[in-house]
């Protein structure tokens, strides 16, 4: 089980989820509808919640294979399918912040 900060979740990466639109808004990220991850929408935002669900989507095994990493990293760069593909590769500054929050609560 990792061993993930919730005080930089909030202050780190629920905004950079916020700024790439991965919340409940149309059908993505909705209650599961598209896949495993189901966060709160944007008109009523529970980051107690979106911590639980994105907890869930990381990999203690192998921190850079988690989901959260990568499905919405571009697949030239190593990502997995996802039909939005907001980072280009793992240089990207938000990507960056989620890697390293995953990576403190693997290997803290």
């Amino acid at each position: 089980m990792p061993n993930l900060d919730y005080a930089t979740f909030v202050s780190e990466v629920e905004p950079v989820l916020e700024r790439n639109g991965c919340d409940a808004g149309g059908d993505c990220h909705g209650g599961g509808i598209r896949g495993t991850l189901a966060l709160s929408p944007q008109g009523a935002k529970d980051p107690a919640f979106d911590f639980v669900q994105v907890s869930r989507q990381v990999s203690v095994s192998d921190a850079d294979q988690s989901p959260i990493l990568t499905r919405p990293l571009a697949l030239a760069a190593g990502g997995t399918p996802h039909p939005y593909k907001p980072f280009a590769t793992t240089a990207d500054t938000d990507y960056v912040t989620i890697q390293t929050w995953v990576h403190a609560g693997v290997n803290p």
